[in-house]
């Protein structure tokens, strides 16, 4: 079975460079009466679905909402499910990426492009590892890849589509987060908060625009602003001044872990507050560097708290569109599992309902614990010390997968202890070696669930 994975390991790659040059932005394409998210997605999962018949598999689409790919019809073998998605987040500046982010370059050890890690790498490794095991044992049980298009927005759609008609398996894992393996996913609010002017103020002296983010799941890594009368200074480290224009340059990462990147609307906001700006936009934008500061837990909003299981909660202002006829911000909470969303909620709506705000709750996804004696737990991380050497023990994350949404799952793998999180960022690749050395582990967990071991 192992050397099969070795052996086919070209084929793998081949296969992750022919998905990744699918462009399969999350909410990019108008949606049809046929293709739920745009033709061009529909393409990429008939796509997935025909590659995988070519190695055997059995498929279905469902409505082009999600697809699965079978070891085995026979419904008398008890189901066991692997969770991937093929919807990617924008590519944002692409000036910025040195490799296309949707052709798939190797180099260095690392297979570049826009899903190679997220979560296009991932689906890849885990047909391959289901085709190794069917290849070279008797199974007694069905293993499923359920592949869905809607992930990175938070709607979960495509999961939803399958819950309603499909077989739910008896344990599933979704290879999209990390090793050893996630047993706690912080829950998450997304927010939009508007506040509305009346448009006056100096005509002649004040911000005409502020533009920030491009989804509530990124930190932002521009934000951009055009005032009038207001005198630049000729140089300061992270600004670019042009004419009535100033661009804030940050650092994009996920939400999840807005420490590794650099929020550019917060740096806009607090060089703004700066500035001896009197409109209403300029008192707000005030306020909002008081409220948000340059920090990622909360604590100016009130909202900081802390569990042993999961950590931090964890505050991201990831979209900022304003002029002078209103604000409109998309913030991104990811809270502890212990904690109830609804009293963060409760308390935002007041904070801004004293500014002349409101505040709408877009989507809520509830928090996820599973116990790390659970049996299958602790067969997941069997597999990975089997094949790392390294025992492993469960971690928490502020990530959302698909695992909320489907009874009696885990998020296992993709990023190693030690790596970088890429996930959402420019550049983002996978390495070979660990992309290889996951379609082992996961190999190694459908021995075990097979009752090899």
């Amino acid at each position: 079975m192992h050397k099969l994975i070795d052996d086919r390991f070209e084929e793998l790659v081949a296969d992750l460079k022919y998905m990744l040059s699918f462009r399969t932005d999350a909410s990019l394409y108008e949606p049809t009466e046929n293709d739920p998210f745009g033709r061009p997605m529909t393409d990429a999962l008939n796509a997935f679905l025909k590659r995988a018949e070519s190695y055997g598999f059995t498929t279905r689409n469902l409505d082009n909402y999600v697809g699965y790919v079978d070891t085995s019809t026979d419904k008398s073998l008890p189901l066991y499910g692997i969770m991937c998605h093929l919807d990617v987040v924008p590519a944002g500046d692409e000036s910025l990426w040195h490799y296309p982010p949707f052709g798939g370059v190797n180099s260095g050890g690392r297979l570049y492009g826009r899903g190679s890690f997220d979560d296009k790498g991932p689906a890849v490794a885990s047909l391959h590892a289901m085709r190794a095991i069917r290849d070279t044992q008797s199974l007694k049980c069905r293993f499923r890849l359920i592949v869905g298009l809607d992930e990175e927005t938070g709607a979960f759609r495509c999961i939803k589509r399958y819950k309603k008609t499909e077989e739910i398996p008896l344990h599933s894992f979704s290879p999209d987060g990390a090793f050893p393996l996630i047993n706690a996913e912080k829950g998450i609010l997304r927010l939009t908060v508007r506040k509305e002017f009346d448009g006056s103020g100096d005509s002649f002296v004040g911000i005409e625009t502020i533009r920030g983010g491009v989804r509530t799941n990124i930190v932002p890594g521009k934000a951009f602003a055009t005032l009038k009368g207001i005198r630049f200074p000729n140089d300061r480290d992270g600004f670019e001044f042009q004419g009535d224009s100033v661009v804030a340059n940050g650092l994009s990462t996920h939400v999840k872990h807005p420490w590794d990147g650099k929020n550019a609307i917060l740096l806009l906001l607090q060089f703004l507050a700066q500035q001896d700006i009197h409109s209403p936009l300029g008192d707000y934008v005030r306020e909002l560097h008081r409220l948000f500061r340059m920090e990622y837990d909360g604590r100016s909003l009130g909202i900081a708290c802390h569990d042993d299981v999961s950590g931090d909660l964890t505050c991201t202002l990831a979209v900022i569109d304003a002029d002078r006829q209103g604000c409109t911000l998309k913030v991104d909470i990811r809270y502890p599992v212990t904690f109830d969303g609804n009293e963060i909620v409760e308390k935002l709506k007041r904070i801004f309902g004293q500014l002349g705000a409101s505040v709408t709750l877009d989507s809520r996804n509830a928090p996820l614990y599973v116990p790390e004696d659970d049996p299958f737990v602790q067969l997941l991380l069997g597999a990975y010390t089997a094949v790392t050497g390294q025992a492993g023990k469960p971690i928490s994350t502020g990530g959302g997968t698909y695992c909320r949404d489907m009874p009696r799952s885990v998020s296992f793998g993709i990023l190693f202890p030690g790596e970088e999180s890429v996930a959402h960022s420019v550049d983002e690749y996978v390495s070979l070696a660990s992309l290889k050395k996951a379609a082992h582990i996961y190999a190694e967990a459908f021995e075990r669930i097979n009752g090899k071991k």
